[in-house]
């Protein structure tokens, strides 16, 4: 028979316990959105654009912006360039540090070269749409980040999976060579074999 230790018999009962099945498009939950403008009236149509898809969130300032990412995992913002206190490239840059797997688009009326570089590369932004935007190519790049950050999603969490299959692997092995009765033993294996 196999003696496994306190930790190890902790560490399996944790690794059945967290093992999770993989996600599929049936068990994922409607992306959060938010869109960040000054504009009332461009906020209240990037909503009723996004709406029946996502969950859509509004701030009207990077503050608020912000502040709403501290208490919402958010999977796509989407940010005005010009706004008062704080621009849409600060906002991006911040959002980046801050929650890195959130897919950021700049939305901007100004076609200026160096802005919209510093800005893919300071906020680290998916794609950049130019105001006043085509509908359906805004919506066609929406669409684009979720199935970016869903795949983002979906492999971290194969990743997380992974390792704790390899977890059980190695508490498996150190249990086979601290083992004495190899014909026990196998059949532990091979119990815990099927149910992973």
């Amino acid at each position: 028979m196999i003696c496994l230790q306190y930790g190890d018999r902790v560490r399996l009962a944790e690794f059945y316990r967290t093992t999770e099945p993989p996600m599929t498009e049936a068990n994922i939950p409607k992306l959060s959105l938010m869109v960040v403008d000054d504009e009332l009236d461009n906020l209240d149509l990037l909503y009723r654009t996004f709406r029946r898809d996502f969950q859509v969130f509004k701030a009207e300032s990077a503050l608020k912006a912000l502040q709403l990412l501290e208490q919402e995992e958010m999977g796509i913002i989407i940010s005005d360039q010009r706004m008062p206190k704080m621009s849409g490239t600060e906002f991006l840059s911040i959002a980046a540090e801050r929650f890195p797997d959130t897919i950021r688009i700049l939305l901007t009326g100004y076609t200026d070269v160096e802005d919209l570089v510093g800005a893919i590369n300071t906020g680290r932004v998916f794609k950049y749409i130019t105001k006043p935007w085509n509908p359906d190519d805004l919506r066609a790049v929406v669409y684009q980040a979720a199935d970016a950050y869903r795949l983002l999603k979906q492999r971290t969490h194969e990743l997380h999976r992974a390792l704790r299959h390899e977890s059980l692997f190695n508490t498996i092995t150190t249990a086979i060579r601290e083992s004495l009765d190899y014909t026990s033993m196998l059949q532990t294996i091979v119990e815990r074999w099927v149910k992973v």
